[in-house]
């Protein structure tokens, strides 16, 4: 059979499936077959078959870490233009006698691909080389994770100088992580990187944006003629989906465009098939691309079955022969963190679907005896108790070697917790949720994969691909230190217990995920996009989406012959991104009601009053079950409490304990202890699922991590909902200034409201102020700051909260 006639399909159909399988799995290996193996590697290799060329190349890789002989991946590299691997041999592995002139002149030519003191491979220079060429076009990069796509955000604020410049993220944890990138890349001191609609004041020499869609959103409503010159939308490939995030986030590119028709986008992604699948209807913008197709990672993948209506199976599953290598199921092995202990690396990911699932883990996790009791790890639970509550579970994880990670985490303990399992030794595991499948970047030898879905569905084949990507990090592999060229091969773990569903066929998923001739094709869902197809099932999701465009911004869409907004308040709740509400049935009632308050002279001034305005004129003209419960006034006292903490700055730690002396009371007095928790629920009531859960069968640590996650979530729905309807109230100058101030910011202390605009917490910036002015310089006309050294030496001394510390060294 000649070479270039070799394909995975005829490979099966000789006897070498067999011969594979025993080199796989190390059965009576011995030199003979080592060199028939290297020898058949040394053929694929050469193939004109992709497939069978990765495969050549993956028996290399997993040769020489077995062996220790890298000669073999040197020569592969050096051919291949995998730069990064044969400069790592040549300068960590080989010895003095294995050197020779064609080294020498290798070692000279990889310097030509050093960028930023670090080696890149063919594609990724050639990546490099291709986005800077094309600057001013707009692009769509298709690139792994590792490959630099971070970077070429830095390029693109580096080399347009004096022009405006828009970061699009998925997640608010990916703002400051950008943030901070860009501030280390050299950013010039007079230009201010915003990453929240109120640091923008229209004095900037320019504008360099890190947001989240909704957030941009807003500052485009704030700032009407506000002109982007560069849009990079970072983890693109969202815009397929059709969630409400998605669909706006394809409204902004039109808006976006609408404003600056000469507007330059750059869609970065790790996974699309096909780039014109992200063209948005309506819009003009015609893409180049460059798509990566370096393989230089080649994963393990391995499938455990541990639920109890199958039978239990440990097997080796290989993405080329799409075979299922039987390893014998592990002994003393019986749940899934057994088996994670058993397998588990340095640093290890564990992905669950469902945070009340993590949180139920780490309960698990919290059981061990066995804890960690160095001076890093006790500081951290100190600074951690008196930030949050003694009694939250995530101090116990901490002792015992994890973190978690999951929506309804505490931001600020998030970036800290992130921070530690960076930095410290004994963390070794993270258990998270999707977050990470949006561009968090964590340090991980090993992934173990608990549950096969992502929010409602299944974990797609390039969601899959993007969470195992996280995993073995090119900057681990390569680290002058630590690294290791054992990295390139990352054991995937999948393990099928009772996180997983129960009628999820694992074989089956990874499978559809990974074998490599399995056909894979984006699944265009999102309306506002070219390719999706307009259908009975659609069509009113696309007249909405088109409404919304329109009347948010005239003038987008052509011949648009769809309703308008007639009134001042129609058109305020568009800019402000209602869309719980039927505008156009509810905007002439809406009218009515705010010339009747301001012909009253009932400006709102007080909390109380502002949630009953709320509800009259929005909530109860809303047929949706969150909004719904505001027709009952203790849903409106509720939300009012936590409204009123707002304005004070309370703090965490005196949250807990008002949700804690309530939750007590309604024990000890005898009344109803069944209260709605939502997603946290074990208790269902007039349905299937569970949203509500009984105090009474409670324990104070279980009652004090409930009201942490119930807490963190009420904010974020006072975040993302209310104050969208507390801001078109503001827009019809219905609220009194102070009012407005103290819900937006927390104070009118014009200082402190300086730098939240500069996106520092409020708990932070009023410490900053109270304490650390010598070390701070704030201009409150043109909501600008900037610290001077020795403001972390001086907290430190002071022995502020490392918590605080953390937030602010995001700053500097």
């Amino acid at each position: 059979m000649k070479r270039n006639d070799l394909t995975l399909r005829k490979l099966n159909n000789t006897d070498f499936p067999q011969a594979y399988e025993e080199f796989l799995l190390e059965i009576n290996m011995n030199r003979g077959k080592y060199v028939r193996i290297l020898s058949l590697a040394t053929l694929f290799i050469n193939s004109m078959d992709e497939n069978i060329k990765k495969l050549g190349y993956r028996m290399i890789v997993i040769y020489c870490n077995r062996t220790n002989d890298y000669k073999p991946l040197y020569d592969v590299a050096i051919n291949s233009g995998l730069v990064p691997v044969a400069h790592f041999i040549e300068d960590r592995i080989m010895n003095e006698k294995d050197g020779n002139v064609f080294v020498e002149m290798n070692a000279a030519f990889s310097k030509h691909f050093v960028i930023n003191n670090i080696y890149c491979s063919l594609q990724q220079k050639q990546l490099i080389d291709f986005y800077e060429e094309n600057i001013d076009s707009s692009l769509s990069v298709v690139a792994p994770t590792s490959y630099g796509k971070t970077d070429l955000i830095m390029s693109t604020v580096r080399e347009t100088s004096n022009k405006n410049v828009c970061v699009i993220t998925p997640t608010k944890s990916l703002l400051a992580q950008t943030k901070m990138r860009i501030i280390k890349d050299g950013i010039k001191q007079r230009e201010k990187i915003i990453t929240h609609p109120e640091m923008y004041n229209g004095n900037e020499v320019r504008v360099i944006a890190i947001m989240t869609q909704e957030r941009l959103l807003r500052l485009l409503r704030k700032v009407d003629d506000l002109k982007f010159d560069y849009v990079i939308i970072d983890e693109a490939h969202g815009l397929l989906h059709d969630d409400d995030r998605n669909m706006l986030l394809a409204s902004v590119i039109l808006v976006l465009e609408k404003r600056n028709p000469d507007t330059v986008f750059k869609f970065l992604t790790p996974f699309l098939c096909d780039a014109e699948n992200i063209k948005v209807r309506y819009a003009d913008y015609i893409l180049k691309t460059y798509k990566v197709d370096e393989y230089i990672k080649t994963e393990k993948f391995y499938v455990a079955e541990l639920r109890k209506t199958r039978t239990r199976k440990f097997a080796l599953y290989d993405q080329f022969m799409n075979a299922f290598y039987n390893m014998g199921f592990p002994d003393g092995v019986n749940t899934e963190w057994e088996f994670v202990k058993k397998y588990a690396g340095k640093k290890n990911i564990v992905y669950l679907n469902k945070p009340k699932d993590i949180e139920a883990l780490i309960d698990v996790i919290n059981k061990e005896d066995k804890q960690y009791s160095i001076h890093k790890i006790e500081e951290a639970c100190k600074n951690i108790a008196e930030y949050v509550h003694p009694k939250y579970r995530m101090i116990q994880a901490i002792q015992r070697g994890a973190i978690y990670h999951h929506g309804a985490v505490p931001e600020p303990i998030r970036m800290y917790v992130e921070k530690l399992y960076s930095e410290v030794e004994s963390i070794r595991y993270v258990v998270t949720s999707s977050t990470l499948l949006e561009g968090v970047n964590l340090p991980a030898d090993k992934m173990f994969i608990l549950d096969n879905k992502k929010g409602k569905g299944k974990l797609n084949p390039s969601d899959f691909k993007n969470l195992i990507g996280r995993v073995c990090r090119f900057s681990q592999i390569f680290h002058p230190e630590t690294g290791s060229l054992k990295k390139l091969v990352p054991s995937i773990y999948l393990v099928a217990g009772k996180y997983f569903s129960s009628n999820a066929n694992v074989e089956n998923f990874i499978t559809e995920s990974m074998y490599v001739e399995k056909k894979v094709h984006d699944e265009i869902e999102n309306v506002l996009l070219e390719k999706t197809v307009i259908t009975d099932e659609n069509k009113e999701q696309y007249i909405s989406a088109k409404e919304f465009v329109e009347n948010y911004e005239e003038g987008i869409i052509d011949n648009y012959d769809l309703r308008k907004t007639k009134t001042e308040i129609g058109k305020s709740c568009f800019l402000n991104n209602i869309t719980e509400l039927d505008i156009f049935k509810n905007e002439e009632y809406l009218d009515e009601c705010v010339t009747k308050i301001k012909d009253a002279g009932k400006i709102v001034d007080d909390t109380k009053k502002l949630f009953l305005v709320l509800y009259k004129m929005f909530f109860s003209r809303i047929d949706d079950d969150r909004i719904k419960r505001f027709e009952h006034e203790e849903t409106r006292n509720f939300y009012q409490m936590f409204m009123d903490w707002r304005i004070t700055n309370t703090s965490l730690n005196q949250m807990i304990s008002s949700f804690m002396r309530y939750w007590k009371t309604l024990v000890e007095s005898g009344k109803e202890t069944v209260i709605f928790v939502g997603r946290w629920g074990d208790i269902t009531r007039n349905g299937q699922i569970p949203l509500w859960t009984d105090l009474a069968d409670k324990t104070e640590m279980q009652m004090v991590n409930l009201a942490i996650v119930r807490i963190k979530e009420e904010q974020d729905f006072l975040d993302n909902v209310v104050i969208k309807y507390v801001e078109v109230l503001n827009d019809m100058e219905l609220l009194e200034e102070n009012l407005y101030l103290n819900i937006k910011y927390g104070t009118n202390d014009k200082r402190i409201i300086t730098c939240t605009k500069n996106g520092i917490s409020l708990s932070l910036a009023k410490i900053i102020v109270e304490k650390y002015m010598d070390y701070i310089q704030i201009d409150v006309e043109n909501d600008m700051l900037q610290f001077r050294d020795g403001i972390v030496a001086a907290m430190e001394e002071a022995k502020e909260n490392e918590i605080l510390i953390c937030e602010l060294q995001y700053f500097l």
